[in-house]
């Protein structure tokens, strides 16, 4: 092979690596909006269903320790969006750090609606205690402002972005709460709640 030959062999080497290489960069470099937002909406959704979990966690602890005698009011029903339309639910908490009351803390620093907790009742049937059942809803986004119209329910207002995850716990409900008085007072027998 003469060097004239060898010299054209290495030039076209070089052109394909060169157009190969291009076409990886063009690859890499061309994401779509779409990839970006399923990229950040992946990342939002981990976010979401982690403080989902961790919210309910939270209100099982909090029954665990002292059962709302409050609760023992709600009328047992058979569903969550039966008690939602019915004004039945109760025990809602949340934690919503809104733009307004923490404008330093952005959205990824855990700025936003974190998550809220909504509890009913659940009608098992004649002479069958209800079970106490907790709504948990993670978030990841900002609710809209002002606070008075953030949420209705546990149900995020005025970003129809928001990611969010639902977790759902069925316990059971202490001696006599939801269908009567327990005989050692409103709040009595809170071993019972978690199954322990």
């Amino acid at each position: 092979m003469n060097a004239r030959s060898s010299r054209g062999f290495v030039l076209l080497i070089v052109l394909i690596a060169a157009a190969v290489l291009s076409l990886i960069a063009a690859f890499i470099y061309n994401r779509t909006e779409n990839q970006l937002i399923m990229s950040v909406a992946s990342r939002g959704q981990s976010i979401a269903a982690a403080r989902a979990t961790l919210a309910a966690e939270r209100q099982l602890a909090i029954y665990r320790a002292n059962y709302p005698a409050a609760l023992t009011t709600l009328t047992s029903t058979t569903d969550y969006a039966t008690a939602k339309l019915n004004g039945w639910t109760g025990d809602r908490q949340i934690q919503n750090l809104s733009k307004a009351t923490w404008p330093a803390l952005d959205v990824v620093a855990g700025g936003g609606a974190n998550w809220c907790t909504e509890t009913w009742l659940m009608n098992r049937g004649p002479t069958v205690p209800p079970w106490t059942v907790v709504e948990a809803f993670g978030f990841y986004g900002y609710t809209v402002e002002p606070p008075s119209v953030q949420f209705t329910n546990c149900d995020p207002q005025g970003n129809n972005r928001m990611i969010s995850s639902h977790v759902t716990m069925y316990l059971e409900t202490p001696p006599g709460a939801g269908n009567a008085p327990p005989p050692c007072g409103p709040g009595c027998g809170t071993g019972a709640v978690g199954g322990s």
